[in-house]
């Protein structure tokens, strides 16, 4: 009689077994591949027929005046010869990721939440040099963008950049034309440092020039600007 009893046993624990490898195996099919989720389009997305038809309103509305403007002033130039008007600016993914990254994180030490990112119409001037840095203009008298964020202060969005100040970092508040505001005060410290002060002054009736040491540009420029090819 035991042996029936044994085999029966060792039936029903083959079939158990079998039971749990199966339901295993399962569950390694059904195991969800690490997906990023999914990332619904802005609303503020536009569709290529409305992408034409602005670009075609640029280009007879903006460009002629442009080249109109710059081709007239051309006899005070060495060279004689067609102005291009730039119709894009572009810069590689990467670096775009990497000044997200940047602005979030001099923000973050900062103590402030960026509110907005605003892209500013721009002209190169018409010189060799930028008067106040030196640096090279290459494309001089041409288009170009500005990225700039802002942070809200409870009455509005202000341009700002990030400097060391007494207790660590802070934002310093710009205008809209990047420059300083009125009614902030700069607070020097030991070894003649100097630091802008967010906390407002009444007495200062005009903004007072900053002495700022380690200050931080949060404004992204220096793309890749060029007309459209000619045979396009």
């Amino acid at each position: 009689m035991k042996r029936p009893t044994t085999i029966s046993i060792k039936i029903v624990l083959f079939i158990t077994l079998a039971a749990i490898i199966g339901c295993n195996e399962e569950q390694k099919v059904n195991i969800p591949k690490n997906k990023n989720p999914n990332v619904e389009a802005p609303a503020q997305i536009i569709t290529i027929p409305e992408a034409q038809d602005m670009y075609e309103s640029y280009s007879k509305r903006r460009v002629p005046l442009i080249q109109h403007y710059e081709d007239s002033i051309n006899r005070t130039h060495i060279e004689d010869k067609e102005f291009d008007v730039g119709r894009f600016v572009y810069y590689d993914y990467k670096t775009i990721k990497q000044y997200l990254a940047f602005i979030e994180q001099e923000a973050a030490d900062a103590d402030v939440e960026i509110s907005t990112l605003r892209f500013y119409f721009s002209n190169y001037p018409d010189e060799v040099v930028f008067k106040n840095t030196k640096e090279t203009i290459k494309h001089p008298r041409q288009n170009s963008i500005m990225l700039s964020p802002t942070y809200n202060d409870g009455k509005r969005d202000h341009l700002f950049y990030v400097t060391q100040g007494i207790k660590g970092k802070q934002a310093v508040p710009l205008n809209n034309e990047f420059e300083d505001m009125k009614g902030f005060s700069v607070n020097k410290e030991e070894k003649n440092k100097a630091y802008a002060s967010i906390v407002p002054n009444s007495s200062l009736t005009t903004a007072a020039p900053p002495i700022l040491q380690e200050a931080q540009s949060l404004t992204l420029n220096r793309g890749s600007g060029v007309p459209p090819p000619k045979n396009q």
